[in-house]
């Protein structure tokens, strides 16, 4: 039994007339009742009561009829969504990011592509930046944003944005009152950082910074999302440098001062397989890219 056939089938059942079906579906009514007498041996039951003035349905073709007609209306319900998921318009898209990159541009981005794609259902998996190299390549992942560096075998990244690093202190802390903090003057001070293997772009590039200062930082605490790191800053467990996007987090109690000896830019990168990108993670990536124009 073919889809084909409960088409005929079901022009012949409400027309009542084969002439008639047989014109509804363009066909000539032979070989349109031809298809329909295969239908009733494949089914082994008589589906139409045929006389030279009428054509009435058996129960069996009062039955087939019912069920045909949902049998059509699911086919084409599911050839519309797969059309939808060719073109991006539906189906599942996985994004990844590290806890470090969560603020700043990713809301936005979400925000647009669920505005454009309504029917794409949208999965965002927070992972250790060490992961999520892995994870587009072995397709667990369609598309991430990670914080720069970031290289891996098989994956491409593009800028997405770039921004300064400020310094985060208790309100009442020393640096907090001075107008101008550099960073020589961190040397001394307890630091609260995420833990490398959370966000090894971004810790590496504080220590390097600090190192390059003269110093290496004294780090007390490690967390491992911004919330949580401005939270210990503000509980006076010690301070951090951040890229500007925490200040998102900024609760009653935490001051943020800018670090103007730091030309170093804190930057997010799109990264995604180096095999063709799938229809809707194109989207995701024209979304990703408005916030640029």
């Amino acid at each position: 039994m073919e889809f084909r056939q409960l088409q005929l089938f079901v022009a012949v059942a409400e027309e009542l007339h084969f002439s008639r079906a047989a014109e509804r579906v363009r066909m000539a009514q032979p070989p349109f009742s031809q298809q329909i007498r295969k239908l009733e041996m494949e089914l082994g039951t008589q589906l139409l009561v045929r006389s030279s003035r009428r054509v009435t349905l058996t129960p069996a073709g009062t039955h087939l009829l019912e069920q045909a007609r949902a049998l059509l209306a699911k086919r084409a319900e599911v050839v519309a969504f797969v059309q939808r998921v060719a073109e991006g318009e539906a189906g599942l898209l996985r994004v990844g990011f590290g806890a470090s990159s969560a603020f700043g541009v990713l809301p936005g981005i979400v925000q647009r592509f669920r505005a454009r794609h309504p029917h794409v259902v949208l999965r965002l998996d927070d992972r250790d930046a060490l992961d999520i190299g892995a994870a587009l390549v072995n397709g667990d992942l369609d598309i991430a944003i990670v914080r720069a560096p970031f290289q891996h075998v098989g994956v491409d990244v593009e800028l997405l944005s770039r921004e300064r690093f400020v310094l985060a202190v208790p309100a009442g802390h020393a640096l907090a009152k001075k107008k101008r903090v550099t960073l020589t003057a961190l040397a001394a001070e307890p630091f609260i950082l995420f833990p490398r293997h959370v966000a090894p772009s971004l810790h590496d590039t504080i220590t390097s910074l600090c190192i390059e200062a003269g110093f290496s930082p004294h780090i007390v605490h490690e967390a491992s999302s911004w919330p949580s790191v401005i939270s210990l800053v503000k509980a006076g467990l010690g301070i951090t440098i951040a890229p500007d996007s925490a200040r998102a987090v900024l609760p009653g109690g935490v001051v943020f001062k800018a670090l103007p000896d730091i030309p170093e830019r804190a930057e997010l990168l799109l990264a995604y397989p180096r095999q063709a990108l799938s229809p809707v993670a194109a989207h995701f990536c024209a979304a990703a890219r408005m916030r640029n124009r």
